[in-house]
């Protein structure tokens, strides 16, 4: 196996259930780490919508996994492996599955004891507005994340204030134990469905049919604000 001192970061992205932006901060992330430079690999976990890799496989590596499959797991940290150094591997998981994504974190952690130089593991929970994504999060943490915990209340569902089941005791416990809160910045609706529903990837969309001067200077000046807002932090 090639586990050299040149780390790979696996960065996975999970959420209670669908629609809460999970996917739509994947590929925020995933834009920022592009702009830079660094090289990036998806997985694709979520095979019924497969919305990353509508708009990303013909130009980047996009592996397929699905998570209710034995060896979802195994598929996932080879997919690391098989990354380049430096690589930036960015798994969107798909909601519900929670006893899937037990399997995978457990596999996460062993190959982490055994290759200790392979990977750095980092686990972006993104909220919704329901009680339940809080009840999923508070036992997800007992369960031993295999990783840092970066979480995620995106803007686009508004403010802090609007995450009700957010309180200050968790974002406090979340930082003391060496985690981030993060408000992704949210891409204008009318932009953001031509990813969703043109399938046109975000490092694609200033040149795509159809964009306006209007347009582009929106995404750019969106594109800013995320390019500051994540730099330290995928």
């Amino acid at each position: 196996m090639n586990t050299n001192n040149h780390y790979r970061y696996l960065h996975l992205f999970e959420k209670e259930k669908g629609g809460v932006g999970s996917t739509g901060s994947l590929v925020t992330a995933a834009h920022a780490v592009m702009k830079r430079g660094d090289p990036i690999v998806f997985v694709e976990c979520s095979v019924t919508q497969a919305d990353v890799s509508n708009a990303y496989a013909d130009r980047h590596t996009v592996h397929e996994v699905d998570l209710k499959s034995d060896d979802a797991a195994d598929q996932i940290l080879s997919a690391v492996q098989q990354a380049g150094p430096g690589a930036r591997i960015f798994v969107n998981v798909p909601g519900g599955r929670l006893e899937d994504l037990d399997r995978v974190h457990h596999l996460i952690r062993y190959v982490q004891k055994k290759y200790p130089n392979l990977m750095k593991v980092a686990v972006t929970w993104t909220m919704g507005l329901d009680a339940a994504s809080r009840t999923t999060l508070d036992a997800l943490r007992a369960s031993d994340i295999p990783g840092q915990l970066i979480l995620n209340m995106p803007r686009w569902h508004g403010d802090l204030r609007d995450y009700s089941n957010v309180d200050r005791d968790l974002l406090d416990s979340v930082r003391s134990e060496g985690g981030i809160v993060l408000k992704m910045p949210g891409l204008t609706s009318h932009l953001y469905d031509r990813f969703r529903k043109d399938e046109i990837g975000l490092d694609m969309l200033p040149q795509a049919p159809r964009m306006t001067f209007g347009n582009v200077a929106a995404f750019e000046m969106w594109e800013d604000e995320v390019v500051a807002t994540l730099a330290s932090i995928y």
